[in-house]
């Protein structure tokens, strides 16, 4: 046989043979060192078997492997803000808060009016004396959200006039505070005072609000009683929910058989190994849990 031929037919066994070679079973074992751990103490994972990369999920909230493809969820809308009064002839009632869930984001007075804004002032506390600032404490908005996936919530603060006032008190916001709730409880910030996207919408009259970015501030004109002065934040989608995430612990080019993890919190987990081996040729995945049970 010529060399070239040898050589040609040596190449070809190479190829057949590793044509042949299977991705490696992705099926692994894993066991604790014992049966319960401290919060704040390590857990460790003993884990054999020959998976080429594995994920690990801790089962924690925002890290549960049930949760790693949602999009969507029934969130809370949780608002808190603080306000602050001032007026030597006492506090008049001419600060709103107001929500809606089919304003168009269209940030003029006829835009604004043809939404449909429902007053939700009540539901928080205000000033009862004038020269104090006022936690609202927190309030659930959820229910004025949207049925839609994609539905946008607005809130707004508005300062009018009263007919016959004869002084008008300023009225400042502070703080504030936008989060959404998950129902497994992980909390996401959605805004602050500075992040809220605050535009100024003159309803009636031409006074608007300050925005110097680390709290809001309106004050009326003892002179006119026309004023309707609003201030808009952008739309927030409550419904959207960031997926569960893990924790790569091996790829193909590592190798483990011990992993060490910290709960801080008791309770009890379901701890959760996504393993997979993926080859050109053939793939494999396997998914191995363990209960955690951390005590205090």
């Amino acid at each position: 046989m010529k060399p070239y031929n040898v050589i040609l037919a040596s190449l070809m066994a190479l190829g057949a043979a590793s044509c042949s070679e299977e991705a490696p079973d992705s099926k692994i074992s894993v066991a604790l060192s014992q049966n319960e751990y401290k919060a704040g103490e390590p857990v460790k994972f003993k884990i054999s078997g020959d998976a080429d990369n594995i994920v690990f999920y801790s089962g924690e909230v925002g890290h549960e492997y049930g949760l790693r493809d949602r999009r969507y969820a029934d969130n809370d809308l949780m608002i808190d803000f603080v306000s602050y009064t001032d007026q030597s002839t006492g506090i008049h009632p001419n600060f709103q808060v107001l929500v809606s869930s089919d304003f168009n984001g269209i940030y003029d007075a006829e835009n604004v009016r043809a939404a449909t804004w429902t007053d939700v002032t009540g539901e928080f506390a205000l000033p009862s004396k004038t020269g104090a600032n006022t936690p609202s404490g927190e309030v659930n908005l959820k229910r004025f959200v949207g049925e839609d996936n994609d539905a946008l919530v607005y809130l707004a603060f508005r300062y009018y006039d009263l007919d016959g006032a004869a002084q008008k008190n300023r009225w400042v916001v502070r703080s504030m505070n936008i989060r959404k709730v998950s129902p497994e409880g992980q909390v996401t910030s959605l805004a602050d005072i500075k992040t809220a996207g605050w535009q100024n919408v003159a309803v009636s009259g031409d006074m608007k609000w300050t925005l110097p970015g680390t709290q809001l501030l309106a004050a009326g004109n003892v002179s006119t009683n026309d004023k309707d002065a609003w201030v808009v934040s952008k739309g927030f989608n409550l419904r959207a929910a960031e997926p569960s995430t893990g924790i790569v612990l091996k790829n193909i080019a590592t190798d483990l058989s011990e992993y060490s993890y910290v709960y801080e919190k008791p309770g009890t987990y379901e701890a959760v190994f996504a393993a997979t081996s993926e080859w050109y040729n053939s793939s494999s995945s396997s998914i191995t849990s363990v209960k955690v049970t951390i005590t205090d």
